[in-house]
């Protein structure tokens, strides 16, 4: 039989108990590992409630409604602000409450040669890559995300500048903040696996192969940011990456060119010529 209604016995005292235990362990961890876990949260939720293309929908949405560029001001609007949640917030909770330089968090270029030696191999791995899978439909339909920009190059450029804002708060919250804030407390390893983590789940919705992708290149991109010492030549790779992308379904849109084949890359190069 239970007693009272109906709860074990001593239930409550081991809810407190284990309250009380989780309290004295976190007592225990280095401010450096709290700062990053909860700036992380910070920063992940000022983005996806202000700095988030949902809410700019929600601000400006009626005041905008009538322009054709619309969905790019929205756009730059949510690159604009992943530059102030995931990278000038880390980096100031670096300088006000841990008080260390920022540089230490991979904002260094560090190994200039290896890093761009790997990102250029990187490049010249992923381009064909790319090539075939900006044939399937699924990534013509998503890229660019601004599907307005593949029909003016101007515009296009904006959003791919754009885009570089972007990818310095995506990178440097994953493999700037939380590896370089976690690696001395937790070794490089595990700090890499903890940072893949987040990154995969937020290509949640993207095509199947990218996001599976995101494992492997979370990883590598981790790595090499602990090698380098810097996230800049992850900056580098992913929007390189991404322009890449962009252009070859651009260009398939523009030109009408399907298929992977050589007559189709030959189209390919003839358009851009």
């Amino acid at each position: 039989m239970t007693t009272g209604e109906g709860k074990a016995p001593g239930s409550n005292n081991g809810i407190v108990a284990a309250l009380r235990d989780f309290v004295a362990e976190a007592k225990r961890l280095p401010l450096q590992v709290t700062v990053v876990f909860i700036g992380t949260a910070l920063a992940g939720i000022g983005s996806r409630y202000i700095g988030s293309r949902r809410f700019f929908r929600a601000e400006f949405f009626d005041t905008l409604r009538t322009d054709a560029l619309y969905p790019l001001y929205e756009y730059l609007y949510w690159f604009a602000s992943e530059v102030l949640w995931y990278f000038l917030l880390p980096i100031l909770l670096v300088i006000v409450v841990l008080r260390k330089n920022p540089v230490d968090f991979g904002l260094r270029l560090g190994d200039v040669r290896f890093g761009l030696k790997v990102s250029a191999i990187f490049y010249a791995v992923m381009v064909p890559i790319l090539w075939i899978v900006s044939d399937m439909s699924s990534f013509q339909e998503m890229y660019p995300h601004v599907l307005l920009v593949r029909d003016d190059w101007e515009l296009f450029m904006i959003y791919e500048a754009g885009l570089i804002l972007y990818f310095i708060g995506w990178e440097y919250i994953w493999r700037g903040f939380m590896l370089f804030g976690l690696a001395p407390h937790t070794g490089g390893g595990v700090a890499i696996l903890i940072q893949t983590i987040p990154f995969v789940i937020l290509h949640y919705g993207k095509p199947m192969p990218e996001t599976i992708g995101a494992v492997i290149a979370g990883i590598a991109l981790g790595a090499l940011a602990l090698r380098t010492r810097s996230f800049w030549y992850c900056v580098l790779i992913h929007w390189s990456v991404m322009i890449t992308i962009d252009v070859f379904c651009t260009v398939r849109h523009r030109a009408g060119i399907s298929g992977i084949g050589i007559e189709a890359l030959s189209n390919f190069i003839g358009y851009l010529l």
